[in-house]
């Protein structure tokens, strides 16, 4: 048996995403300052303190953490 709910229910979930799917555009985020290079003479704890944005301090902190090459280990026969 085939129940009757289900046109209505799909019908009532397109008009609830096509409502709040064409809403405003959401405010656009300030665009993060000009981040120095992440080298060796940069990183260091000064240039840290001085990029005033966290989030931009949080990334130059995360560049500064990866930066370097990836050189794989030897493998060893036990």
């Amino acid at each position: 048996m085939k129940s009757h709910k289900t046109p209505y229910l799909a019908l009532v979930v397109l008009m609830v995403a096509l409502i709040f799917g064409c809403g405003e555009k959401p405010a656009e985020q300030p665009s993060m300052q000009a981040l120095p290079e992440a080298n060796d003479k940069n990183c260091t704890a000064e240039t840290t303190e001085k990029i005033k944005d966290k989030a931009a301090q949080q990334e130059f902190s995360a560049r500064c953490f990866r930066r370097g090459t990836f050189t794989p280990t030897k493998p060893k026969a036990w």
